[in-house]
């Protein structure tokens, strides 16, 4: 089978995995405002960008985007979606980048390619919140009235109108997405590993098959030469 269409079968097949985890399970933490849920979507992105390469982690994310719209539509008016999809492309692109280029062996280069999956993950929920979603939000939802998002914000402590962007990105936005972005990633990690080490195999199989072939063509060839050289005789 062709290379590509093998990759684009698995990224379809990645795809539909992430779709289903994006739906279920879903939940939020009373630690966190409520309208921050934990899904795990990201997993089987970033493990087929790994596997297939960037270009199709990053289609990966769009066919978890779309597919969630045509399902679900859309509660936020798209921003939070948009988001998910700007910020799970900015990390699988990045590790998966990192990971297909590196020249280190396992588990060294799944280590390294993962903690800049956290770094870049973290990095672009602040910086998306900042200048994208939380802005979006208190246009759309609170007509510019900041002491209505702030209300919304209650369970963050000392939350006020004058903070509320410092104290909502130090108090959830980071945290939420280092605990949720490990999670993921560690989980990734072995299975990313198992799914490795299946694929190793199947490259050792396929050597031994090569070589085995080359070694009945020898055989073939030596025969072939032996009887030539007998019939000179």
């Amino acid at each position: 089978m062709d290379n590509k269409i093998k990759k684009m079968i698995l990224t379809s097949i990645f795809a539909a995995m992430s779709v289903l985890l994006y739906l279920f399970p879903k939940f939020s933490l009373p630690f966190f405002p409520s309208f921050l849920e934990m899904n795990f979507s990201m997993l089987p992105i970033i493990i087929c960008g790994f596997a297939c390469g960037s270009i199709y982690g990053g289609l990966c994310v769009l066919l978890r985007y779309l597919s969630n719209l045509i399902i679900e539509g859309s509660i936020t008016a798209g921003v939070g979606e948009v988001m998910d999809l700007m910020l799970g492309g900015l990390t699988v692109i990045a590790g998966a980048f990192l990971y297909n280029n590196l020249k280190l062996k396992e588990p060294k280069k799944s280590i390294i390619s993962l903690v800049v999956c956290l770094f870049v993950w973290v990095l672009s929920g602040v910086l998306l919140n900042i200048f994208y979603a939380i802005p979006l939000y208190l246009k759309l939802y609170f007509g510019d009235n900041v002491n209505a998002l702030v209300g919304a914000l209650h369970i963050i402590p000392g939350v006020n109108s004058s903070n509320y962007l410092f104290k909502y990105t130090l108090y959830a936005v980071i945290p939420f997405n280092l605990l949720l972005g490990s999670v993921v990633l560690i989980v990734t990690f072995f299975v990313n590993k198992l799914i490795y080490m299946l694929y190793d195999n199947e490259k050792v199989s396929d050597k031994d098959l090569e070589d085995d072939e080359i070694e009945t063509v020898a055989e073939d060839n030596t025969t072939t030469n032996l009887e030539e050289e007998n019939s000179t005789i």
